[in-house]
């Protein structure tokens, strides 16, 4: 059985020893190593250049310049990225820099340790919420490129739909046609998730729509694939 070297590298002690423990227990380690910072990490793999996976926090500083420094060390060492939360433009800039997976802190023990098992099998990891992410930007893109084309009939405009909307609502629905997760919304707005959760289900109900994307065509327009 292949025996694995990781290293976990997290400025958050309780962070590092969470996901310390859950690859101990999930996996046949051969050798697990942690870092508390960048230039830790940094010389963990310079000392170890035979490492498998580096499982790395966003809270490192620079992140996306840090997974470029370790591609220079290293193009074989997987890196499996655990942010505190969905931030799109981050995320992509991981993608791009050359991390080979994403998850929040918001994933259960079971999907880190499907992540795991993933970007240590050379596939690539990408948890819901940017999947989610990904296609609704996808759409606006297309929805944008159809600006200049003339839309269908519509009763309601956005104004009109707005009307219809509480203050608070109408914050939320700028975030959730931008693209951003729920956690993410209730950290721009200082409220809880589940507070989000109410006031996008009510805003849901209010404009007879199923999901995002369904907001996102109510806003900008019908889109004809």
């Amino acid at each position: 059985m292949k025996k694995w070297r990781i290293l976990v590298a997290d400025s958050h002690t309780i962070i590092r020893i969470g996901l310390l423990q859950l690859v101990s227990e999930n996996f046949v380690s051969e050798e697990l190593i942690e870092a508390r910072s960048a230039n830790e990490t940094l010389l963990a793999i310079r000392a170890n250049p035979s490492l498998d996976l580096i499982i790395i926090g966003t809270n490192l500083g620079q992140l996306d310049e840090l997974i470029g420094k370790i591609r220079e060390l290293s193009t074989k060492v997987r890196i499996l990225v655990f942010a505190k939360n969905l931030h799109y433009p981050h995320a992509i800039s991981y993608l791009i820099a050359g991390t080979n997976g994403f998850l929040t802190q918001n994933a259960s023990a079971e999907e880190i340790t499907k992540a795991v098992v993933k970007v240590l099998g050379n596939e690539r990891y990408l948890c819901l919420e940017l999947l989610e992410a990904m296609a609704q930007e996808t759409f606006l893109n297309n929805v944008h490129r159809r600006k200049i084309s003339p839309h269908k009939n519509k009763t309601d405009t956005p104004s009109s739909l707005n009307d219809k909307l509480s203050k608070r609502q109408k914050e939320i629905v700028d975030y959730l046609i931008k693209g951003e997760s729920v956690s993410a919304i209730a950290i721009h707005l200082n409220i809880k998730i589940s507070t989000v959760g109410t006031h996008k289900s009510i805003v849901f109900e209010k404009l007879g729509v199923k999901n995002v994307l369904e907001l996102v065509e109510m806003y900008y327009g019908d889109l004809v694939v």
